[in-house]
């Protein structure tokens, strides 16, 4: 971390006591390292429900490369607890990996933390203690090289296919711990039949498939994912950081997608 910024972070951010305005849902946040500052290289998901925060967030969104220049309460600190809750991930490796932890408490903005509070997620990953709230941090984390740098949405399904010799590797995030999904293709945008992997009992609890090559005509992927617990409409879309993703929430059932085409390109920030 700069010299600078660290002899000045030396003073925890407080949340405002000011009344806020509550958000109708849930938005989901990507925090990482903003363009042009990786160190860490990873990032974890900031959920968010009142609606000056996700204002801010957006905010911090706009300001690309120059969010640190100047005063923007930047530093996102939270309190966070053990468990994989299917949504917590690294989007900056194209395979989606889950954290051991989530975000249980968003604490606020702010342009300081202090120093104990500094770090990135996989420093959390590989300290129990700290995301078990053991030791004098209590939980919170406070990273000074990392700020929002993506809106999500609501649902934040989204779809990586990656070549690899022979295969191609097909990975999602996660929209909760309730879901399972389906993998599914065609050769047309035209047509309106999706039709699931061969090979396979889908729906599946998982969040990864490799498909020969050999095996695939289509040009044109999915991802399915519903709950069988859950119940619920959703008829919004999100547009992924590649052109050619699409995240979509539809239907009945507590139901999302996500399309991808080929030639695949990873999920790049």
């Amino acid at each position: 971390m700069p010299t600078v910024l660290k002899t000045l972070s030396f003073a925890l951010i407080f949340a405002t006591t000011l009344p806020r305005i509550v958000s109708a849902e849930t938005i989901y946040f990507l925090v990482a390292e903003p363009p042009g500052r990786p160190l860490g290289n990873d990032s974890y998901v900031l959920p968010l429900s009142k609606q000056e925060d996700i204002d801010h967030a957006r905010y911090l969104i706009s300001l690309g490369q120059s969010v640190f220049l100047g005063s923007h309460a930047a530093l996102v600190v939270a309190k966070v607890g053990p468990g994989k809750d299917g949504i917590n991930r690294d989007y900056v490796d194209h395979r989606f990996p889950e954290w051991s932890w989530h975000v249980v408490e968003f604490r606020g903005f702010g342009d300081r933390t202090i120093e104990v509070l500094d770090g990135a997620p996989s420093y959390v990953e590989n300290d129990p203690d700290w995301y078990l709230g053991n030791d004098g941090r209590q939980g919170l984390i406070g990273f000074w090289n990392y700020t929002v740098v993506r809106e999500l949405g609501p649902m934040p399904l989204y779809l990586s296919v990656i070549p690899e010799g022979q295969n191609l590797q097909f990975y999602w995030s996660g929209v909760g711990t309730n879901y399972v999904y389906t993998l599914e293709g065609k050769e047309s945008l035209a047509s309106t039949n999706w039709l699931a992997f061969a090979g396979a009992a889908w729906p599946l609890k998982t969040n990864h498939w490799a498909l020969p090559l050999a095996n695939t005509s289509a040009r044109f992927y999915r991802v399915r994912a519903e709950s069988p617990i859950l119940n619920a409409n959703f008829t919004r879309q999100k547009v992924a950081p590649d052109p050619r993703i699409q995240a979509r929430l539809f239907g009945t059932g507590s139901k999302a997608e996500s399309t991808a085409s080929r030639p695949p390109r990873r999920f790049s920030l």
